[in-house]
């Protein structure tokens, strides 16, 4: 009846189940070092047959292997066997003699009860994790090329924007030289400025009028009205209510030498669409060098910022665009007001004075808006910052060099990553192969273990549970 019982033998406690059942002594390891020096040895001097390449190549060889080569050489040794059936062989002698040692106290059971565990528990889950961490590394590869594509694609977007906005043709070369040839356009941007801030001289009476009858006392906007009676004149006649008899600007020399590749300000480019009305340069003005004001005293001539038409001075750009931004506010304060009237009260107020409507103030707006855009203008700051700061070129140009360095930075980061992913992807092809192969020849030992052990209870069936849990298969 017992014959018929299958016997399940954990594979954890399979060492443990063999000693408890004197099978195998808990001595067996150091039986095993003199007979794998003697299979080192023995393999050094083998005949050429394929199979035995097979059962050679990048395994441990156990006992089982060493069966089959016995019976490989019973084949090729034939011809030494002598008349009482011993080899002449020393091939044969030497395989037989291992054998003999496998076989006493039955050590190669234990090896390979032992070597099967090892495999379970150590050595599949560990090609396993491998795999895993050549597919996880081949998917991070993937996500950074995507990652460099699209930094790739926006810093070249950045640069093209650029190159459209300051006319650049040759990244390496020309940048200075070509920015430096656009500040004739500053003069073309204030004269266009003057011809329509010509048209906010009602604008500006409607302001103070408005503004000095609900106060009691004048108000005006005093840059916005001087440029108005007088035109965009040098800071020169500003201050001192004269025309200079000279002026002599400020010359601008490019120094080729001088890189701050070190730059790490950010500038706002802006858009030549969109013009935006706050622009963050990444660079104030005593980082620039720009001197704000530099009273000259020396006779009639106009020098330095002096030198320099109002719309181009800082100080004084400043506070003509302050009137600006004061006017636009008033007027779209009494646009809203006079959208919710039904009779125009400034009208009886002033006694008919100034007539105004929506649509009058409407495009007084218009005009403001377009004074704004022109001198808000992305392209026209750059070039305000670049007459008044060698420093300032400098640092646009390193900025701009430094992003021409990125993109074949990060092209070459990209090609580096591509082969990584594969060198990964070949390792990964090289390794699935061999997880098969050591999960097909566990399989086998599982079976030979269980044959093995089977004939000694009888030809009882004999099954090694708990291999799955361990990544055998």
């Amino acid at each position: 009846m017992d014959s018929h019982i299958p016997i399940e033998i954990h594979a954890q406690k399979l060492s443990e189940w063999l000693t408890s059942r004197k099978h195998c002594k808990k001595d067996w390891h150091s039986h095993i070092q003199p007979i794998r020096e003697k299979i080192n040895v023995a393999i050094q001097d083998m005949p050429e047959n394929n199979e035995i390449v097979q059962l050679l190549s990048g395994a441990y060889i156990n006992y089982f292997y060493c069966k089959r080569i016995i019976e490989i050489l019973k084949e090729t040794e034939a011809d030494t066997k002598n008349l009482f059936g011993s080899y002449g062989s020393q091939r044969m002698k030497d395989w037989l003699e291992i054998e003999k040692l496998y076989l006493k106290d039955n050590v190669y059971l234990a090896e390979a009860c032992d070597l099967l565990v090892q495999n379970i528990k150590y050595h599949i889950p560990a090609v396993k994790k491998q795999i895993a961490k050549l597919q996880s590394g081949q998917t991070d590869c993937d996500k950074k090329i995507e990652d460099y594509t699209k930094s790739i694609q926006t810093c070249k977007k950045d640069l093209e924007t650029l190159r459209k906005q300051f006319s650049i043709v040759d990244d390496n070369s020309s940048f200075k030289r070509t920015l430096i040839g656009r500040l004739c356009e500053l003069q073309k941007v204030y004269d266009d400025v003057m011809e329509h801030v010509k048209n906010l001289k009602k604008a500006n009476t409607y302001f103070s009028l408005f503004l000095t009858n609900i106060q009691g006392s004048d108000i005006n906007l005093p840059m916005l009205q001087y440029i108005l009676n007088n035109g965009n004149t040098t800071y020169y006649e500003y201050l001192y209510g004269e025309k200079p008899s000279k002026i002599e600007e400020p010359v601008l020399t490019i120094e080729e030498d001088i890189k701050d590749t070190t730059a790490d300000e950010e500038i706002d480019w802006g858009d030549l669409e969109n013009v935006s009305e706050d622009i963050d340069y990444g660079i104030s003005l005593e980082e620039s060098g720009i001197v704000v004001e530099n009273v000259q005293t020396d006779g009639s001539i106009a020098r330095g910022n002096e030198a320099l038409t109002l719309l181009d001075n800082f100080q004084t750009k400043n506070e003509f665009m302050n009137d600006i931004l004061e006017l636009e506010s008033f007027l779209s304060m009494r646009l809203l007001e006079l959208s919710n009237e039904t009779n125009s009260a400034l009208s009886v107020h002033f006694g008919g004075e100034i007539n105004e409507s929506k649509s009058e103030i409407t495009s007084m707006l218009d005009i403001i808006k377009v004074v704004k855009q022109k001198l808000n203008d992305p392209v026209v700051q750059h070039l305000q910052q670049i007459k008044h700061s060698p420093r300032y070129l400098n640092k646009l140009e390193s900025i701009f060099l430094q992003k021409v360095n990125n993109v074949e930075k990060m092209i070459n980061s990209q090609i580096a990553v591509s082969n990584k992913k594969k060198e990964l992807a070949q390792e990964y092809e090289q390794l699935v192969p061999k997880l098969k192969l050591i999960q097909q020849k566990n399989k086998q030992l599982i079976t030979e273990i269980e044959f093995d052990i089977s004939k000694k209870y009888k030809n009882r069936p004999v099954y090694i549970i708990g291999t799955s849990i361990f990544g055998s298969s």
